[in-house]
C-alpha cells in the first residue's frame, strides 16, 4: 500500500516480535515503538518485575520495555500502558 511520499507500508505480518521471533499475535505496540506479542511483552515483564522484587524497591516497581528497557507508564498487568493493534485487513501467505 502506498504512503504519502512513495513509500510503501509493510503488512503487520511483515515484523516479527523481537522476543520470540515470529509475526506478532494480538500485536501489541509499548510507548517507545515495539511491536511484540501480546502475550510475549506481557510474560517478559512479569517475568522481569518479579526478578528486581526486593533488590532495588524503587525501581522494582517500573515495568520496562523487554527490547530497550524504556519505562512503561501506567503498565496495570491489564493492558494499561501499552497498545493493542488490530489489523484492518488481514493477509494471508
Amino acid at each position: 500500500m502506498p504512503a504519502p511520499g512513495g513509500d510503501t507500508i509493510d503488512p503487520l505480518s511483515a515484523y516479527t516480535c523481537p522476543i520470540c521471533f515470529c509475526p506478532p499475535t494480538y500485536a501489541t505496540l509499548t510507548p517507545c515503538g515495539h511491536v511484540c506479542c501480546g502475550e510475549c511483552i506481557f510474560t517478559a515483564v512479569k517475568t522481569s518485575l518479579a526478578r528486581t522484587m526486593g533488590m532495588m524497591p524503587r525501581e522494582a516497581n517500573l515495568a520496562r520495555c523487554p527490547v530497550c528497557r524504556a519505562t512503561i507508564p501506567g503498565w496495570d498487568g491489564k493492558g494499561g500502558g501499552v497498545i493493542g493493534l488490530k489489523p484492518r485487513t488481514v493477509l494471508s501467505l
